[in-house]
């Protein structure tokens, strides 16, 4: 896609209003019936350090050699001090490469010096960014429909929620669970539309131990830091009938992909340079939907262009169904 385009997506978020998710999306499945999402996470881009270069040339290669139809950022973006000047930098490094793009906060994000609010007002601007603020808790709790490639019926659905930081409640430690109000919020908006549908957001849930236990594609080097309370986004996610897959950020030495209960539980591949933990090397992680199949293809691509864990859903778990 390319920029004029986006701005026609703009201008239709524009003139329609930020609650029509029709009008924010104009996705659409490409004349073969594919559509390819790169995923980015956790590149904690910091231009001070000058130790995250490798994020944007990351980016400039991915983008170039697979040319998505979306890209989406799962969180921790910038965790620079002052961080307007990092915000800026990856939007204008967006806007070059004129491709749609999206995002979800992550746990870090906001404790640089600016909160979600602020931070959102940045990244909304940019020309071919797709995000919404949402009405529940957290900001960053939206949709973005797939329309197929020869109308404007929606053929696939992508959901985004903000997975929070740390948990509120006294007594309870560690990090916190998507909300009640979030929960609630997917049950109605997947009742408006029947398709294949993914999720992303920053903190893996906590089903992804159960995933791991199963056959996987990738790597687990790290523990799984999802919530120690389940608020039941997973049951949600199941009873909707629609979701096959789950896509996280988070945990910087993990990047595998697993499944439970049919669907899929995947992380992306951290996307950043020597200023964030961890000894695996930086990559995105790509999606690939199939018009009209409740289907998806997934690999790891690493910086210089190396495929690993390319994978199938639900071909190469079949034999796994719970």
């Amino acid at each position: 896609m390319n920029k004029g385009l986006c701005i026609i997506s703009i201008l239709s978020l524009l003139l329609f209003g930020a609650g029509s998710l029709t009008a924010q999306s104009r996705l659409k499945f490409d004349e073969e019936g594919c559509f390819k999402i790169l995923q980015v996470t956790d590149m904690h881009i910091n231009l001070k350090k000058g130790q995250s270069e490798v994020c944007f040339e990351l980016l400039k290669e991915a983008i170039g050699e697979e040319r998505p139809d979306l890209v989406v950022f799962t969180g921790d973006q910038v965790t620079e001090l002052n961080p307007g000047a990092a915000w800026k930098r990856l939007v204008e490094q967006m806007d070059e490469c004129e491709v749609p793009w999206t995002m979800v906060f992550g746990n870090h994000d906001h404790e640089q010096g600016m909160n979600r609010e602020e931070i959102y007002e940045i990244v909304k601007g940019a020309s071919c960014c797709l995000m919404s603020k949402g009405e529940v808790k957290g900001v960053g709790n939206y949709v973005l429909e797939i329309e197929k490639r020869d109308s404007r019926e929606v053929a696939a659905a992508l959901y985004f929620m903000d997975s929070h930081s740390n948990s509120e409640l006294k007594g309870v430690k560690g990090y916190q669970w998507v909300d009640f109000s979030q929960i609630d919020w997917f049950r109605k908006q997947s009742g408006r539309r029947v398709c294949p549908s993914l999720l992303f957001l920053h903190i893996p849930l906590p089903e992804y131990k159960d995933a791991w236990n199963g056959k996987t594609f990738g790597v687990r080097l790290e523990d799984i830091c999802c919530p120690r309370l389940n608020s039941g986004l997973f049951t949600a996610l199941r009873e909707s009938g629609q979701v096959m897959g789950v896509f996280a950020g988070h945990d910087h030495e993990n990047d595998f992909i697993g499944i439970y209960y049919d669907i899929a539980l995947g992380y992306g591949r951290v996307s950043a340079g020597k200023n964030a933990y961890g000894c695996l090397e930086p990559g995105v992680r790509v999606i690939r939907l199939t018009e009209g199949k409740r289907e998806f293809e997934t690999y790891v691509r690493l910086k210089g262009g190396e495929v690993r864990n390319r994978c199938k859903y639900p071909g190469d778990f079949e034999d796994l169904k719970n």
